[in-house]
């Protein structure tokens, strides 16, 4: 995901790539970088040092976090060095709490963002919300970030995360799985495996698009005719309680959200107790 923002705030012209510094401990990927003219570096603390080197004035620059939660009292430990000066952060490590963001590097103003998967190909949809010190003007580089990663940016309080992680960040799973499903219904009916999931995907983004701001109920109901090939797949459905079952399954991934988020802050304590 932090390869696919860099490639979007370059694309749209968020940043400017000679103000830019690119921490990869991946040799490969970091050559990858290093080739087309971009300062990468395989240490973090390698890229603080050019960032505080090459910002306009001390804290001005600020920091994206792209690593795994259980990463980041190794990557705290590594930059502590160069840590030296309060400065905007801008997190996407899931479930990881703005206070253990803060209590890691000192004086950071941590802007929590979560961006689904479609911001890999910039229809993303990204939840941004500030912590502790940050204010309109600390936020306003994280919105224009995920802006460029998708049509879609919502400011929240941090509260309303694991309903949102639940709602979009686990629902392309929920797309991919009802295309399972009628991926194997339609080879089950006789279309050859390639075809099949051609069908399904132009029906699903043409009913994607059909969207847009109208309400999902009206449109079911204008497709569906009373003693209909659609009204007879739906009773099914009902029959079957699928939507019920849905219902339930945003519910189950929000509190189980809130299970990790719990985790991770008494990582952060135990990390911040010794």
């Amino acid at each position: 995901m932090g390869g696919a923002l860099i490639e979007a705030v370059l694309a749209k012209g968020v940043v400017r790539p000679e103000c830019l510094a690119i921490a990869e401990p991946d040799e490969a990927r970091c050559k990858v970088w290093q080739e087309r003219g971009l300062a990468a570096f395989p240490k973090a603390l390698t890229a603080m040092g050019w960032l505080t080197r090459h910002e306009p004035s001390p804290g001005a620059g600020q920091v994206l976090l792209a690593v795994k939660p259980q990463m980041l009292a190794g990557l705290a430990a590594e930059l502590a060095p160069g840590w030296q000066t309060p400065r905007t952060v801008i997190s996407i490590l899931a479930g990881m709490p703005t206070g253990n963001i803060a209590a890691a590097l000192p004086g950071a103003r941590v802007v929590r963002a979560m961006p689904n998967l479609p911001a890999k190909i910039g229809q993303g949809c990204t939840a941004v919300c500030r912590g502790e010190g940050v204010n309109p003007d600390d936020a306003a580089l994280a919105m224009a970030v995920f802006e460029a990663a998708g049509p879609e940016v919502v400011q929240m309080p941090e509260a309303m995360l694991d309903a949102f992680t639940a709602l979009a960040g686990s629902g392309p799973a929920y797309v991919f799985y009802l295309a399972e499903a009628m991926e194997r219904a339609a080879i089950d009916m006789g279309f050859d495996a390639r075809k099949a999931r051609r069908i399904v995907r132009q029906t699903l983004l043409g009913a994607a698009s059909m969207l847009d701001d109208s309400d999902p109920a009206a449109q079911r109901a204008a497709v569906t005719s009373k003693g209909g090939t659609t009204a007879a797949a739906t009773e099914v459905l009902e029959r079957r309680g699928v939507g019920a079952g849905m219902f339930e399954a945003i519910l189950a991934a929000r509190a189980r959200g809130a299970e990790l988020a719990k985790l991770l802050k008494g990582e952060g304590a135990k990390t911040r107790n010794g």
